[in-house]
């Protein structure tokens, strides 16, 4: 059997890194367009699984694109512009 040509794999990486940069975008979209969501909403919203929305969400707070927020036994997520922008000074 022959092995397949280098550039083959290497189209198959770049076809995943495009998948994951769109699921990065999509829900950044979303954070910026709605506010404060959970983690299981927006899994709601794009028919995924909780479990790959709290890995991507996880992805982006690390990459600070992203910040999560303590309501009582849930967490909130938000896009940083957002969350920036809605501050109150008293």
């Amino acid at each position: 059997m022959e092995e397949l040509p280098v550039y083959l794999e290497e189209e198959e990486e770049e076809e995943e890194d495009w998948e994951t940069n769109l699921r990065y975008e999509v829900i950044e979209f979303i954070l910026r367009r709605h506010g404060l969501l959970s983690a299981h909403d927006i899994a709601r919203v794009l028919g995924w699984k909780v479990v790959q929305v709290n890995r991507v969400l996880k992805t982006l707070e690390s990459a600070g694109r992203v910040k999560r927020t303590r309501l009582g036994r849930t967490n909130v997520w938000t896009h940083i512009e957002e969350h920036q922008r809605n501050l109150m000074y008293y």
